[in-house]
């Protein structure tokens, strides 16, 4: 087994397609807190692009197996980007 933790757009890149058998992670909310990284987009568009982005890329590594946990904020969690 192997775990990794870092930014990941930095990471996802690095890996096989289809070599996850897990992914969890729990990405910044979006104005949530009053931290830099859950503040760092314009408005919601901005963080949504950044979240198919790295759902792109989850899903590229991802085997067809392999499970995907993503948490999220109730207020972000069933929009969509427009």
């Amino acid at each position: 087994m192997q775990l990794f933790q870092g930014d990941c757009l930095s990471v996802l890149p690095t890996l096989p397609e289809k070599s996850v058998d897990l992914i969890v992670t729990d990405p910044p909310y979006f104005r949530v807190k009053s931290n830099d990284w859950d503040n760092q987009w314009e408005n919601e568009s901005e963080f949504l692009t950044w979240c198919e982005l790295v759902l792109f890329e989850m899903t590229r590594v991802l085997k067809p197996n392999g499970s995907l946990y993503w948490f999220a904020g109730p207020y972000m969690a069933a929009k969509r980007r427009t």
